[in-house]
């Protein structure tokens, strides 16, 4: 005999036969389900056997978020975490943000650069060039060395100027030179030696106060010229100037010497007139003045009587030097 029963689902009678039921549980156990089992096979999560529905059952693992071991389905091929396809992926990703990354700072570097000119283009250093087109070639440092009265310095060349006409007007020479920090000295004589001074100094204080003997030291270094020849011109102006101012201190051979120094100037001279249509004219123009004041001072020094100090001769061997100094200046 058949018995039913009744079951009550959400209020409402449902009717099962022991038929029915029994049907029911011979078709459930045919049934089969998947279960998740945890192995300790590399620390990864594998798929169980399928089960049959009444032999299903799971086992549970406690995850810790902040665990270092790693959990993923198996693979068959140990030592290989992630196919290749899902490696390729991750690499173009990686690549393409690279990529991507060092375009935009690329662009907003550009931007910051021009803007705020953080770091502006150098500009290429040209090399000096004569006027002909020829590249400069550099000689050798001059240096100049002279003893010298100075009368004083002053901390503004406007005052120097001043004691400077007071001291012509006594009938003496004076030039200024620079002193540095902005001071300007008064130089009333020059010589080769210390003691070729001592007369000039004596004559001098006799109207003025008691100049002091000072050693002038000038160097130039880095000096560019269109040619190798040059450097007998400028080199030979330092050996006139110092040969005048020794034809000065002996008035028993200055005839003979100063005739053939005044040979050795006149060719010096013919030779820098060559040279000179190589030069830019700054350095040409300081040339001719040099010269000038050059063969002033021999013509001074031929005027010289005997027994008397040469206040004129003192006047343009300062010259002189003054102009030399420009000179070289201008091959800097």
């Amino acid at each position: 005999m058949k018995q039913e029963i009744s079951i009550l689902i959400n209020g409402k009678e449902k009717r099962y036969s022991e038929s029915e039921s029994n049907k029911e549980q011979e078709k459930s156990s045919n049934e089969i389900a998947a279960a998740i089992e945890v192995l300790d096979r590399d620390n990864f999560m594998v798929l169980a056997e399928p089960l049959k529905k009444n032999e299903i059952s799971f086992k549970r693992k406690k995850m810790n978020l902040f665990s270092k071991r790693r959990t993923g389905f198996y693979l068959p091929q140990k030592g290989k975490s992630l196919p290749k396809q899902i490696l390729a992926a991750v690499m173009a990703a990686i690549v393409t943000g690279t990529v991507l990354g060092i375009m935009v700072l690329m662009v907003f570097s550009t931007d910051i650069t021009e803007a705020g000119n953080l770091k502006p283009e150098t500009a290429p250093v040209q090399k000096e060039k004569s006027p002909s087109g020829k590249k400069l070639v550099s000689l050798p440092p001059i240096n100049l060395e002279f003893s010298a009265l100075q009368a004083g310095v002053f901390s503004t060349k406007e005052r120097a100027e001043d004691v400077v006409k007071s001291i012509e007007d006594k009938g003496f020479s004076a030039v200024i030179i620079s002193a540095g920090d902005e001071k300007s000295a008064v130089i009333v004589g020059i010589a080769n030696e210390k003691h070729q001074l001592e007369s000039y100094g004596e004559s001098y204080q006799k109207e003025m106060e008691k100049p002091l003997v000072k050693t002038l030291s000038f160097s130039f270094d880095d000096l560019k010229t269109p040619s190798n020849l040059d450097e007998t011109y400028f080199t030979n102006g330092q050996i006139l100037l110092q040969n005048v101012l020794t034809l000065s201190q002996m008035p028993g051979t200055k005839e003979s010497g100063l005739d053939q120094t005044l040979s050795d100037f006149n060719k010096w001279k013919q030779y820098g007139q060559k040279q000179k249509k190589n030069w830019k004219d700054e350095t040409a123009n300081a040339a001719s003045v040099f010269e000038k004041q050059l063969e002033g001072a021999f013509l001074a020094l031929k005027d010289t009587k005997k027994g008397e100090l040469n206040w004129a001769f003192q006047q343009k061997a300062m010259d002189s030097l003054q102009s030399y100094k420009q000179l070289l200046q201008t091959l800097k």
